[in-house]
């Protein structure tokens, strides 16, 4: 007799008990999560700049790092200059983590070998003058950037290095604390893009199911959308809440920069404005590990009581609950959080086993975005975006915007849709400006478009 389901794909037998029927594909696809050199994902990249340290985590002595795959030790000479380069001496290999800081450069404890932060070779003590050793050879180094307590590496070819985008968002409002964090999670940076990728999550995860993390607004489910920018895209959501409707758009810039209003909004007055809480990199460790790290912005709209203060922030420290593992296994079973939604689908996401819906078009955007990106790199292309300027801040998009409507205006869901995508790209349409100025012109062009939906409905 012959099973009527031999053959058939995974997870497609719905019969009750089917688990020994339905096992997962296998996780053999490393195309976008791979990270090492001469990896597709990793030559692509090594293309940008990464943060990877806090600037106070940098003391008299040299950190041993791991960034992308490779072994590194960063320190910070005493002229005060950082200096980035392969953790072992190419002498006889020993670890630069013991080496010696010097006024220029740093010295190998073995031998005393002496780099500069570039990897020059300033002197070989042991060996005759005549020797020509420091012509020939080098240390292996990568440029470092410091910028608002962080410290960014570009560890692809010189020659190809991009501009380093310094984003508009640090100095907006003009109140604007720029906080320094860094959070350590054991999973492929893929997985923590795609949580920012997934707007519905934040209803679910953090209104609905989980417990209450963000405001009541949270729970009304909107209506999702995924529109283009000059650096990548909206993750945005648009819901009506009573005679509002609140329009919250993150931005998703290739590869692995994002930015995220934050959870408090309750949607009960009219306000519009640039309002990431959080900027933050997904950095690749590894395959296996990552860090979520970036800028808490502490200023007048997300900290308008003061109650949040620069310590609170730190490395494994942010105060928003769920985003490290630290927490006791069965409290963090009873109110989960981002940390323990992406890090518990596995060091690197089994993709093959998925089964999207509707509400993971973000998630699948970005893979095919990332994918195009990897492919242009192998093929000898820049890619399309993020479009990066050294010439002014480069502008985002993440915002939000609460209006007042009639009521009945907007229920349709499409409309309501299409005034939220059409309002979010105002600010696009806008970022020939900076700041305040910026946001005065958005509210006009938004309050435009809200005559205008609301003339075509009453029609």
């Amino acid at each position: 007799m012959t099973d009527s389901t031999s053959g058939s794909r995974p997870g497609r037998d719905i019969r009750p008990y089917s688990g020994y029927h339905n096992q997962p594909a296998p996780n053999d696809d490393t195309f976008i999560t791979s990270v090492g050199r001469g990896t597709p994902g990793g030559e692509y990249l090594r293309r940008y700049w990464h943060p990877f340290l806090l600037s106070s985590e940098l003391g008299d002595l040299p950190v041993p790092v791991r960034l992308l795959g490779e072994d590194l030790v960063v320190f910070r000479d005493g002229s005060g200059r950082v200096g980035l380069l392969h953790r072992h001496c190419i002498h006889r290999g020993a670890s630069l983590e013991y080496g010696i800081i010097a006024e220029r450069g740093i010295r190998c404890c073995y031998h005393g070998w002496h780099f500069d932060v570039d990897g020059t070779i300033l002197d070989t003590p042991a060996e005759p003058p005549t020797i020509r050793i420091k012509s020939t050879f080098c240390q292996g180094a990568y440029k470092v950037h410091e910028w608002k307590g962080l410290l960014f590496a570009y560890m692809g070819p010189v020659d190809e290095m991009p501009p380093f985008p310094e984003y508009d968002t640090v100095d907006h409002p003009t109140d604007n604390a720029p906080v320094p964090f860094r959070m350590n999670l054991p999973c492929n940076w893929v997985q923590i893009v795609e949580n920012g990728c997934d707007p519905i999550h934040n209803a679910y995860l953090h209104a609905i199911v989980a417990g209450q993390q963000f405001s009541a607004t949270f729970k009304v489910l909107p209506q999702l959308d995924f529109p283009r920018t000059p650096i990548g895209f909206l993750s945005m959501a648009t819901r009506q809440v009573g005679e509002h409707v609140f329009i919250r758009a993150s931005d998703i810039a290739l590869p692995n920069f994002g930015q995220f209003p934050n959870g408090a909004n309750l949607a009960d007055r009219e306000s519009l404005g640039l309002r990431p809480y959080l900027s933050r990199w997904a950095v690749a460790v590894d395959d296996h590990n990552s860090f979520y790290i970036g800028l808490a912005h502490l200023n007048s709209y997300n900290n308008p009581s003061g109650s949040m203060a620069p310590e609170d922030f730190g490395v494994d420290q942010i105060p928003f609950i769920g985003q490290t593992g630290d927490r006791p296994h069965a409290e963090r079973q009873r109110e989960p959080g981002d940390y323990d939604a992406v890090v518990t689908q596995g060091q690197v996401a089994n993709r093959r086993a998925e089964h999207l819906g509707s509400t993971d078009r973000g998630v699948v955007q970005f893979r095919r975005m990332l994918s195009q990106a990897i492919h242009d790199v192998q093929e000898g292309r820049r890619p399309e975006v993020p479009r990066l300027t050294a010439a002014g801040p480069t502008r985002t998009y993440a915002s939000e915007i609460v209006v007042k409507v009639p009521p009945g205006a907007l229920d349709d869901p499409k409309a309501l849709a299409a005034f939220g995508q059409k309002a979010a790209l105002a600010f696009v349409a806008t970022d020939h400006l900076l700041g305040a100025e910026r946001e005065e012109a958005t509210t006009r062009k938004v309050q435009d478009l809200l005559a205008e939906f609301l003339a075509t409905t009453a029609k």
